[in-house]
């Protein structure tokens, strides 16, 4: 409530949207967003809240229906959530996200990331601005605009924001899950307060920021080397997903990128990151698996095989191409099929790429729509059924290396309706055109496929 107040006092309440996602885990998370639109009124802010429905939550991750696992609850939450954020975003222009992130959650994230491992980089919490390119909605508009995130509270405690609506008298709303001792954060959240009036306990709030703000500088200084070895050792190839990062310093030597053990760290996090499409970094530990695969390499690469971490797979060197990282073939159930989709509409697939597909001018549109299935699944639905179909997949994927992930690949297909039955026919993969009826080849489909923003860059468009 008090980024509200601060956000409408700096540009004016009619250039701020406030979005409220109700996550439904309490019986009173209704009322309280409701509570909130009155103070957004009073504020003179458009406020909109969107309940997220857990009645099918599978998310893609093999689950069934009902909330997830206890112990993947946060993550889940907060995946659906930004997804929300970002949706909301595009679908009214909106370039800037603000939330109310302060000191005290700064104190809880270093904590948090020292107990997993996570490195200096890591406990150098979070930055005041970065892209919003994590999540990705599942409908994608014909331009999309490039969102960022600032938290402008960080340097805040949270007893001045209390002060803030206090003054202003603007009510908010305790979250009673914070309190919660099943989840880790709540505990340090809750370990951290009981010792913010002992300036020498080094779990004091400004013990703990200023630790952050030395690890910031390591941060800055190895974010630039990780931008120049990007520029001049790396290879991403938005269309398959995949990175390739240079073998060697031209000399048979450790290449540029993995010299130091710092920026080596750095460069394998963004890498595997990037690959993944996953909204938070690699665990350190599955970082030091690709390191001791690195090192083994350079001591007996002829010993070197394959190594799979958070999702990712990292091919040793070969005579074709430098260190590989792929995707790992996904659990059944992760990337999920999309079908009956309108014409001239667009969605996001597998986190990375946004397809639209147009068919104008033809006869057939009125009865048909258009969907999206992975190539192993489309495999599988026409095994035995369409052999001519089947034929055309199969030499479409000889256009990948072997050792490419497969079953990510999107294969467009139009549904066609008639009198008697319903008729699926691929008319893409991989970017190569399937030509399975004489009238679509020449009845005007026009696929686009765009790259959605990796690394803080924008979107680029890849084929059209």
């Amino acid at each position: 409530m008090a980024l509200a107040f601060a956000a409408s006092q700096a540009v004016g309440s009619n250039k701020c949207y406030a979005l409220t996602v109700d996550h439904g885990f309490r019986p009173e998370s209704s009322r309280e967003a409701k509570a909130v639109s009155r103070q957004m009124h009073r504020l003179g802010i458009t406020h909109e809240i969107r309940r997220l429905d857990w009645s099918s939550a599978g998310s893609g991750k093999g689950m069934t229906t009902g909330l997830p696992p206890l112990q993947r609850l946060e993550e889940i939450a907060r995946e659906r959530r930004y997804a929300e954020i970002v949706d909301t975003c595009h679908k009214h222009g909106i370039g800037a996200v603000l939330t109310g992130h302060h000191a005290g959650d700064q104190a809880e994230t270093f904590l948090l990331r020292l107990l997993r491992q996570s490195g200096i980089y890591g406990m150098a919490g979070m930055a005041l601005q970065t892209p919003l390119t994590a999540a990705a909605p599942r409908e994608w508009p014909s331009t999309a605009i490039p969102t960022v995130l600032i938290r402008p509270l960080l340097p805040f405690k949270k007893e001045i924001l209390y002060e803030i609506c206090k003054t202003q008298d603007i009510r908010w709303h305790e979250d009673a899950s914070n309190k919660d001792g099943r989840f880790r954060r709540n505990r340090l959240r809750q370990l951290i307060s009981t010792k913010s009036g002992d300036p020498k306990s080094p779990l004091n709030i400004d013990s703990l920021l200023r630790m952050c703000d030395i690890m910031q500088g390591h941060r800055e200084y190895i974010n630039q080397e990780v931008k120049r070895h990007f520029a001049t050792s790396a290879k991403f190839d938005t269309t398959l997903g995949t990175v390739e990062l240079a073998a060697t310093d031209g000399k048979r030597g450790l290449p540029p990128w993995s010299t130091n053990a710092a920026v080596r760290e750095r460069v394998l996090a963004d890498v595997v990151r990037w690959v993944n499409c996953k909204g938070h970094p690699p665990e350190l530990t599955h970082l030091q698996r690709f390191g001791r695969a690195l090192d083994k390499y350079y001591h007996q690469p002829s010993v070197a095989t394959p190594v799979s971490a958070a999702g990712v797979t990292a091919i040793p060197p070969s005579s074709r191409h430098g260190w590989l990282f792929c995707r790992q073939a996904p659990r059944v159930g992760d990337i999920e099929p999309r079908e009956g989709l309108a014409f001239g509409s667009s969605v996001v697939w597998d986190k990375r790429i946004a397809i639209r597909v147009n068919w104008a001018g033809s006869p057939l549109v009125a009865s048909a729509t258009w969907c999206l299935y992975s190539l192993d699944d489309a495999m599988r639905r026409w095994h035995g059924q369409i052999s001519d179909h089947r034929n055309q997949l199969r030499r479409a994927r000889k256009h990948l290396e072997p050792h490419m992930v497969q079953v990510t690949q999107p294969v467009v297909c139009i549904r066609i309706a008639d009198a008697s039955d319903t008729h699926t026919y691929p008319v893409l993969a991989f970017g190569h055109t399937l030509e399975s009826r004489p009238e679509m080849a020449t009845s005007g489909i026009d696929i686009a496929i765009q790259a959605l923003g990796t690394l803080g860059s924008t979107a680029s468009e890849i084929v059209r």
